[in-house]
């Protein structure tokens, strides 16, 4: 089995880095891809790791070195949580290579495990980077000598085990549920949306705590933790007393809670995937055929492939989602006690004064067409086929993303104007703003993504997320594009007018030129 398990883990990590393809490829292009991605990721993991220096050093010197233990492993469970939920429709269940893998001779709990173990390696590499700046100020800091310091920093390889399954099984539980619903897509993306809501709504209170309120927490939790988690509280007390059985009987739960996932994720491995590829509900009825134009054939085409992938449409429409909801919040929160409990003087004029560009940032985070090629998957031929222009094609993709952009942004903009009771001339902002934004997104998610496609994935997930060149690329480019003229906006307020100008003016601008590249493009090319 040892030898089964160890081939399915190295196909799955060579999948998901695409190592050989950067290992065995002849063409250029794609060796700069790989480089441009090791850059890219090398560039996040310095931030995520300054960041997470800069809290503990300031916790550190407020006194409450006591609470990062519990505060590291807060954070990392939340991170599992959500990154492990945004995935779990693509780790199990519905893989393309299904098939495949199910013709070898290997057992069930050897996929499982292989499968789960690559999630399990992502998930631990995240909590290392975040976790491990906390465990260092911890080491120097504490008081706890050298061997509670160990414990805590062994600790962490265990951190994501327990929030991974649980994140797994409500994946895996929302699945069972939408499986046998006419509409089960959508039904999986309304309950996956509504829990990734429902933990930036837990994790959005954490983080408006003052330090004090922090200290408190972190005593509250602990206590809490006895009862409700006690892992947390396993750890806690290994490390604060020293106490190494402790420590083992956290490895033992997280060891337990794995080995019983996977036995029963592998008892109904097969049953699950044969739901969910044989399940259906369509019905024939005789109907006239209908004629319509290229471009909306492709446009529904491109319509009903959103909705029927729940990673790709949660993770393209969580930033719109999330804007919405806050404006809908914010019409019953009075400007004043938003402010008081941020405890930001003049945070509400600040908020009226770039509000614009916080509509923008929530845009930026929406993409549809920076994954739309690459989920053609090996179907692409048939784009290559149909008697249509390439732009034709790309113009479906990029009018799905405004379509699922500008109804949410306009009635946010509507809303947030009239709460924050903005002038004329901010009106006409908030308007203009967005739909700059709206095509400056469209348009470089589909250039980038015709850059950078990403046709060899297994799963739909490798294709929106895992190792995605394009989609990690174009939300990064459109987050720099909206916090740069909102941070210049905030330094530099009495020409707030002329900077959102300037910014509208650039990304039109820049939007033409990508416009005019994507027109020469053909698709046999891509």
């Amino acid at each position: 089995m040892k030898n089964k398990y160890l081939l399915l883990l190295k196909m799955q990590l060579y999948n998901f880095f695409g190592i050989n393809r950067i290992l065995h490829s002849h063409s250029k292009k794609e060796k700069q891809r790989g480089a441009a991605f090791g850059v890219l990721a090398a560039v996040v993991i310095g931030l995520m790791v300054a960041y997470s220096t800069a809290i503990s050093i300031g916790l550190a010197d407020m006194g409450a070195t006591n609470i990062l233990p519990t505060i590291s492993v807060l954070i990392c469970s939340l991170v599992t949580l959500i990154l492990t939920f945004l995935k779990s429709s693509g780790v199990l269940i519905g893989l393309r290579d299904y098939d495949m893998v199910m013709s070898l001779p290997v057992k069930n709990s050897e996929v499982v495990l292989s499968r789960l173990t690559l999630v399990y390696l992502t998930n631990l590499l995240i909590c290392i980077i975040v976790a491990l700046p906390p465990a260092v100020i911890f080491m120097i800091n504490a008081e706890t000598g050298t061997f509670g310091s160990v414990i805590f920093l062994l600790s962490l390889i265990f951190l994501p085990v327990i929030p991974m399954i649980i994140s797994l099984g409500i994946g895996v539980l929302i699945t069972a549920i939408s499986v046998r619903s006419r509409h089960k897509n959508i039904l999986s993306l309304v309950l996956s949306t509504l829990v990734v809501l429902l933990i930036v709504a837990v994790s959005t209170q954490a983080q408006n705590m003052e330090s004090d309120e922090i200290l408190n927490a972190g005593i509250a939790l602990s206590n809490m933790a006895n009862r409700i988690y006690p892992p947390a509280a396993f750890i806690s007390k290994a490390v604060e007393s020293q106490d190494f059985l402790c420590f083992l009987a956290f490895v033992g739960i997280s060891a337990l809670t794995y080995g019983f996932f996977v036995g029963i994720a592998a008892h109904f491995y097969q049953k699950m995937n044969t739901a969910t590829f044989s399940h259906s509900f369509a019905k024939y009825e005789g109907k006239p055929l209908k004629v319509s134009s290229p471009f909306k054939a492709m446009y529904k085409r491109e319509f009903d492939r959103y909705f029927s992938c729940t990673v790709y449409a949660l993770n393209s429409t969580i930033g719109m989602v999330l804007l919405f909801v806050v404006s809908l919040l914010l019409l019953f929160a009075s400007p004043e006690i938003i402010e008081q409990q941020s405890g930001i003087a003049g945070l509400n004029q600040m908020l009226r004064r770039v509000l614009p560009f916080v509509i923008a940032v929530f845009i930026t985070m929406t993409s549809t067409a920076s994954a739309s090629l690459s989920l053609e998957g090996k179907s692409r031929w048939l784009m290559c086929s149909v008697p249509v222009r390439a732009i034709d094609i790309f113009h479906s993709k990029m009018a799905v993303n405004l379509t699922v952009i500008c109804p949410f942004a306009l009635v946010s903009a509507i809303l947030l104007g009239i709460k924050m009771k903005v002038s004329l001339m901010q009106d006409v902002f908030l308007c203009i703003i967005p739909c700059v934004y709206a095509c400056f997104i469209s348009v470089l998610g589909m250039y980038m993504n015709v850059k950078f496609p990403k046709y060899d994935w297994t799963s739909e997930y490798y294709a929106v997320k895992g190792g995605a060149i394009s989609v990690l690329a174009t939300m990064g480019v459109g987050m720099l594009s909206s916090l740069i003229p909102l941070f210049f906006c905030v330094a530099f307020q009495n020409y707030r007018n002329l900077i959102m100008s300037v910014a509208s003016i650039m990304l039109l601008a820049i939007s033409f030129t990508l416009y005019g590249k994507l027109r020469r493009y053909q698709l046999y090319e891509v």
